[in-house]
């Protein structure tokens, strides 16, 4: 099973690669939802970071327990997409954690009370306090916690191939669980960020990444005045820009290995759309035979428009002339489309 992830630096258009290979009867798509765990703050990079690189009495514990919340936060709270794992989400995270966890115990630290809030904190000191005084204990080093044999601690000092080898097995457990079918590939959305892919393609037995680019001005403008998220600073245009540069600087190493990480212009998929379709089907080792349902889903017509909106919104001209001068790299030839009569 080859796993094709697309990727983007928000609002880039990687949806339309998701909805691309959704039109072959080859590929089971898990939609348009982002199944972020691998990178997310709190994700499985954070764990691997405490757990295999910088493994202490107190970090792997502490990491351990934030990614057993971060992922019931996932399920519960994640807007319904990892609804499509059922029960096996939450089976499939238990049994990772055990497969990296070499000791459990019965252990607390202050940590571990002060991730309950300030009440918790106070409450736990004052009955440390009271305890230790109908003890008469104050003037020792004894001290008593709510949490006491109730906080449950994990150890772990496994090495990064062990590690490694857990992570790729729960991926393809919940893949394989989603792919009822068991068709040969499975296209999942934003699985891998579109930065340091060589550490998240070691996630994968087989993975192909896909990262979308978009012309910045089009970003800015739909961002401030369609989207209106909050997620990019766009009320001040050089604060636009600034994001745009910093979001962008680490994300073509030169080791990259580009065999199995591609990226492409959403507007490629638009203004050359059967060139691009070729290169999207030989990246992925796909043959185009199986596009049996090209445009049902991803159609460059109803894409067009959220193109080159330049004139779409008049006295935005200073701002676009800002974005003009300090992105040039990244603005798409829209003319040169025209002028070849497109």
């Amino acid at each position: 099973m080859r796993v094709i992830s697309c990727t983007s630096y928000y609002g880039t258009g990687s949806s339309a690669v998701t909805n691309f290979f959704s039109e072959f009867d080859n590929v089971f798509s898990l939609g348009e939802y982002e199944y972020r765990f691998l990178h997310d703050p709190d994700g499985i990079a954070d764990l691997e970071y405490n757990v295999v690189e910088n493994n202490n009495r107190h970090n792997t514990s502490d990491a351990i327990k934030r990614y057993i919340r971060f992922a019931a936060t996932q399920k519960k709270l994640g807007y319904g997409g990892y609804d499509i794992f059922e029960d096996e989400f939450e089976k499939a995270t238990e049994d990772f954690i055990d497969d990296i966890t070499e000791l459990k115990a019965k252990t607390w630290w202050n940590k571990d009370r002060l991730d309950r809030g300030q009440l918790f904190c106070f409450i736990d000191r004052v009955y440390s306090f009271f305890k230790r005084l109908f003890k008469n204990e104050l003037k020792t080093e004894i001290r008593y916690s709510l949490l006491t044999d109730r906080e449950l601690a994990y150890y772990s000092a496994v090495d990064e191939e062990t590690f490694l080898k857990a992570v790729r097995k729960y991926v393809d457990r919940l893949l394989s669980f989603a792919n009822k079918n068991q068709l040969p590939y499975v296209m999942v959305d934003q699985m891998v960020p579109p930065t340091n892919t060589k550490r998240f393609l070691r996630y994968f037995d087989d993975c192909k990444i896909i990262a979308t680019e978009r012309d910045p001005r089009d970003i800015f403008l739909l961002e401030k005045y369609e989207w209106k998220w909050g997620v990019l600073p766009v009320k001040d245009v050089k604060e636009y820009v600034e994001w745009f540069k910093i979001t962008r600087k680490y994300s073509h190493p030169v080791d990259e290995d580009h065999s199995r990480v591609l990226r492409i212009n959403f507007e490629d998929m638009i203004y050359k759309y059967d060139e691009t379709k070729q290169i999207l089907c030989d990246f992925a080792g796909i043959d185009a035979s199986h596009h049996v349902n090209p445009k049902t889903i991803f159609d460059p017509s109803r894409s067009i428009k959220n193109t080159n909106l330049v004139s779409r919104y008049p006295g935005c001209e200073e701002d676009i002339r800002y974005i003009e001068s300090e992105l040039k790299e990244y603005l798409y030839d829209f003319d040169a489309f025209a002028k070849n009569g497109g």
